[in-house]
């Protein structure tokens, strides 16, 4: 996320503690999708994903007299919604779906991507192998990293980790990536960086 959605993030938070009932609305609307990619990412039931977030922002609407100030609203709704999420889906983990679905979080296909050449095809083929031989932890790093643009302390709010932590795991995905997507030693993690911007930032699909 920029620093200029983050910065319009803050200021809607700002203007809901202050009284303006429609703020967190326009919050909910700017964030939504967002929030619901990481969700789907990271427990792939779509109804329970919609349902935690609408449930997420009913109840700071509920709060709205006891919330406290929040300095980073893009980390805590991210937070939030991990911890909510997590939950839900450990109460229901005898249904099938879920329990298939969730063995592996933040798994990606080719169809999740979008492609306008054979090179950017070779490219997505290549990016989706290489994910899959990533951990889910580094997966999910690297969602937060390159698709939803958080700092690194961001980043350990939401995976509740120190910042040192977050930084090695994000090493040693990059590492691993540039490994399997069979990048030569010309190309650095660097580059291997600017292929998942792309397209997590414009090539990615909404479910």
């Amino acid at each position: 996320m920029t620093t200029q959605n983050k910065n319009w993030d803050n200021s809607l938070w700002n203007k809901f503690q202050q009284g303006d009932n429609d703020a967190l609305g326009e919050l909910f609307q700017e964030r939504f999708r967002e929030l619901y990619f990481y969700g789907l990412k990271l427990v792939p039931v779509a109804e329970l994903v919609k349902d935690t977030i609408q449930d997420l922002f009913t109840d700071l609407w509920s709060r709205k007299e006891k919330v406290k100030e929040i300095a980073n609203i893009n980390a805590y709704l991210m937070v939030s919604l991990r911890r909510e999420l997590l939950r839900r889906a450990s109460k229901i983990r005898t249904q099938t779906d879920l329990d298939e679905a969730s063995s592996q979080y933040f798994t990606f296909s080719s169809e999740d991507f979008i492609i306008g050449s054979e090179t950017e095809l070779e490219t997505r083929n290549k990016l989706v192998a290489g994910l899959r031989h990533l951990t889910s932890r580094q997966r999910e790093v690297i969602v937060l990293r390159f698709k939803h643009e958080m700092e690194f302390k961001e980043i350990a709010q939401v995976m509740d980790l120190n910042v040192q932590s977050v930084r090695n795991l994000l090493f040693r995905a990059l590492e691993k990536l540039r490994e399997e997507m069979n990048v030569g030693d010309s190309v650095d993690k660097q580059d291997v960086g600017l292929v998942l911007f792309a397209f997590f930032k414009e090539k990615i699909k909404f479910s």
